[in-house]
C-alpha cells in the first residue's frame, strides 16, 4: 500500500481538478484545509508568508480564485468587508454576527426542506444551496 505525504495528496487533487501543483498552491490548499476559521486572502497570505516568503497578495488571490473555480475553495460573504475563504467538503451554511463578524458553520439539514418548498421555474435544476443565517452571536448579544 502506497503512502502519500499530505502534500502529495493535494498535489494529485490539485492535477485532478485541472492546476497545476506549484508548491505556492499545495500550501494554500493545505493550510485552508487545516484553519478552522474562514480568513480573507489577507489572513491566509500572512499564514502563507513563513513557508512561501515570495509568495505575494496577488499571487494569493489568483490561487484563491483558481482554487474556487475548481472547486477545492469555497467563496463566503461575510456582512460586509472582505470575502473569506474555506475548503470544508461536507454540506453546511454559514451564521455570521453583525457585530463582530465572526462566521460559524452550520451543519446543512434543511436542504431537502429547501428543495421541496422552492418555487423555481420550471426544469430548474438545483446543484447547491448556500445559506448565510444572519444575526447575534452569544457574546455580542450579552454586550447590547
Amino acid at each position: 500500500m502506497s503512502h502519500h505525504t499530505a502534500d502529495e495528496k493535494a498535489a494529485e487533487e490539485l492535477s485532478r481538478n485541472g492546476l497545476r501543483a506549484t508548491r505556492q498552491r499545495i500550501g494554500a490548499l493545505r493550510l485552508l484545509r487545516r484553519m478552522k476559521s474562514h480568513p480573507t486572502s489577507a489572513e491566509l497570505h500572512a499564514r502563507l508568508l513563513p513557508d512561501h516568503e515570495n509568495v505575494s497578495q496577488k499571487t494569493v488571490y489568483e490561487i484563491l480564485d483558481a482554487l474556487v473555480e475548481a472547486g477545492l475553495a469555497s467563496r463566503v460573504t461575510a456582512i460586509g468587508g472582505s470575502y473569506r475563504y474555506e475548503a470544508r467538503a461536507e454540506p453546511h451554511y454559514h451564521a455570521t454576527c453583525r457585530v463582530c463578524r465572526r462566521l460559524y458553520d452550520v451543519p446543512a439539514s434543511a436542504d431537502s426542506q429547501i428543495r421541496g418548498r422552492a418555487d423555481l421555474p420550471e426544469g430548474f435544476h438545483i446543484e447547491k444551496i448556500d445559506v448565510t443565517i444572519r444575526g447575534l452571536c452569544l457574546r455580542c448579544r450579552d454586550e447590547i
